[in-house]
């Protein structure tokens, strides 16, 4: 048995307990309940986090694991599977470190670390992956201006498909090889290399028979989507998760709220680019400029509309550019920038994420029965969101019961 005492969120929208106690047996919670209430049991491990706050585990949902992506394309194609696969266990720990307990990604081999994490070989978040992301010829992740078609095969991150017949057998595939839900690209992209944001991809009956492939596998498709003419017709086509969202207008608001479509606004990862400049491809530095504001205002008038907003960084693991760890923890800020509440913010990336990743019966709150996934920052983060902004003030981690990280003893 493990009680850990102190304040807690737990995401239900419920006003926080100033003064609570989480019981967790095994790996799941036991019970939820004030300190005064709480007489441990012989043998119980308590922690006591004095003036911390207890939180569900963060969930990215919108993550890209072991360099699979970069605007600096020769190191993308430089470095070999195995040496990405190298990355990707040094990404989930930071991840881990970070508080992510669960992450959702979009796009590369996600789906094959899942067995070695449960088999203890290595220590990650849970994973909900796409597989490899589908686009098509010349669409967003066809880094054909840079490479000769056949380095495709290398790409990791992206199956590139032409005509609905291409588009089933890809869904297929990527559901063959583990997939959760179907990630397909409906405009080009800030980090493309020939196309442009504004750039619609996928006709229709392209992204219809995704769409019906991932419903005949109970699940849904996620779409990289930045300008109006990609969002519409995803949405228009039943796409259930948009990505990024650089424009909305009165109708994109009207579709996304009649479907119940949620936006991943991905507000990180312009930021890390942006910090580096020197380190872009002129197109792309360009393009990153460009979608910063508009992105802004179109995500606080999502916010006002009432539409539902989860927390993805969309760090493309580049060392330099975009690394996981506490850069993944600035999108509290920038979601407290567009208007949320800091228990907004912490919703979007506990319950919300929960919900999109299709485990909210298990993740994303803190009430018994559901899964031990536990965050515990310094402070308190409903008075200043920026306390959860940096990994050092991220104290004790717990996932599946299993405590991963713990250095209560460096202050709280």
């Amino acid at each position: 048995m493990l009680a850990i005492k102190g304040r807690v969120i737990d995401a239900t929208g419920a006003a926080p307990l100033e003064k609570g106690t989480v019981v967790i047996d095994g790996n799941r919670i036991a019970a939820v309940c004030s300190a005064g209430e709480y007489i441990p049991a012989e043998g119980t491990q308590v922690i006591d986090v004095g003036d911390g706050t207890i939180m569900p585990g963060f969930i990215d949902q919108h993550v890209h694991i072991g360099c699979l992506g970069s605007a600096n394309l020769e190191k993308t194609y430089s470095l070999t599977v195995y040496e990405k696969t190298c990355q990707a266990v040094y990404d989930m720990e930071r991840m881990l470190e970070a508080g992510f307990t669960s992450v959702r990604e979009c796009g590369g081999f996600g789906s094959h670390l899942r067995e070695p994490i449960k088999k203890g070989l290595v220590r990650g978040p849970r994973i909900t992956a796409a597989g490899r992301t589908i686009t098509q010829t010349g669409g967003h992740a066809d880094n054909y201006q840079k490479f000769p078609p056949e380095f495709n095969v290398r790409n990791e991150v992206a199956i590139l498909v032409d005509g609905v017949d291409e588009m089933r057998r890809a869904c297929r595939t990527q559901f063959r090889d583990g997939a959760d839900f179907i990630k397909i690209m409906t405009t080009g992209g800030v980090t493309s290399q020939g196309d442009s944001p504004t750039h619609r991809q996928f006709s229709d009956s392209e992204i219809l028979a995704a769409v019906e492939e991932a419903d005949m596998h109970g699940t849904y498709v996620a779409s990289h989507a930045q300008t109006l003419p990609g969002i519409k017709s995803a949405l228009r086509c039943g796409v259930k998760s948009i990505e990024h969202v650089f424009e909305l207008d009165d109708e994109a608001v009207e579709l996304f709220l009649r479907n119940g479509a949620w936006i991943i606004p991905t507000f990180t990862v312009l930021e890390c680019y942006l910090r580096r400049p020197e380190l872009l491809p002129g197109a792309v530095l360009e393009k990153a400029k460009w979608a910063r504001d508009i992105h802004r205002r179109s995500i606080e008038k999502a916010y006002k509309a009432g539409i539902k907003i989860g927390f993805g960084s969309d760090l493309l693991s580049d060392p330099e550019i975009a690394p996981y760890g506490e850069r993944a923890l600035e999108e509290f800020r920038h979601l407290s920038e567009i208007g949320m509440s800091p228990m907004e913010a912490i919703i979007a990336a506990t319950r919300t994420g929960a919900e999109i990743t299709a485990k909210a019966d298990e993740l994303g709150t803190i009430e018994p029965g559901k899964l031990a996934d536990i965050t515990v920052c310094a402070g308190n983060p409903l008075l200043d969101i920026g306390t959860i902004t940096r990994i050092g003030n991220i104290k004790l981690v717990v996932q599946d019961g299993k405590i991963v990280k713990n250095i209560l003893n460096s202050g709280i």
